[in-house]
């Protein structure tokens, strides 16, 4: 199972779409948006997943202010579920936090109750291993920051799974 993650669009709708549209080029399954979506008028790119049987999530991130905006115009194209989330898919625990608090990152990471921990915040592409978890920052997908604009795919059905089940996409 393949699975787009993206983080801190910071509504740079032209980078949105062209996260989707690789997301739908590379037929994944499922989208993860680790936060720093920002303003609900995102659903005007978003909807292009209306209709496709891909289920999108995503969290808070420190920056989206017009929470209750973000669930009603999102609706069913994007489900927000809160500042952490976890779900479990192709046997593999996921951790979903944008990484607001270091401290509270660090503690979920070392907790290794988690196969694969997704966050954002940073701007900065993070693949690491620290035991049995895999620690994913797809980096930003606005480019704001860094200038260098990233989204990731996770093959979930890599074994076994580790940060060579990553691949970091560049935003042209």
């Amino acid at each position: 199972m393949k699975i787009g993650v993206l983080s801190d669009s910071h509504d740079h709708l032209d980078n949105i779409k062209k996260v989707i549209d690789i997301f739908l080029q590379q037929k994944v399954e499922k989208i993860i948006h680790c936060g720093d979506i920002v303003a609900p008028f995102v659903v005007r790119v978003m909807g292009e997943l209306e209709g496709k049987d891909i289920e999108a999530i995503g969290v808070y991130g420190n920056n989206d202010g017009e929470r209750r905006g973000l669930i009603k115009i999102l609706g069913e194209i994007m489900k927000i579920k809160g500042d952490f989330h976890e779900v479990r898919w192709n046997d593999k625990k996921i951790a979903i936090y944008h990484g607001t608090d270091k401290r509270l990152l660090d503690s979920v990471i070392q907790s290794q109750n988690y196969d694969l921990v997704l966050c954002g915040h940073t701007h900065q592409v993070r693949i690491e291993q620290q035991g049995k978890t895999v620690i994913l920052n797809p980096g930003e997908t606005c480019g704001y920051l860094f200038g260098k604009a990233t989204c990731a795919i996770v093959d979930l059905a890599i074994e076994p799974f580790d940060t060579k089940s990553i691949e970091i996409i560049n935003i042209p």
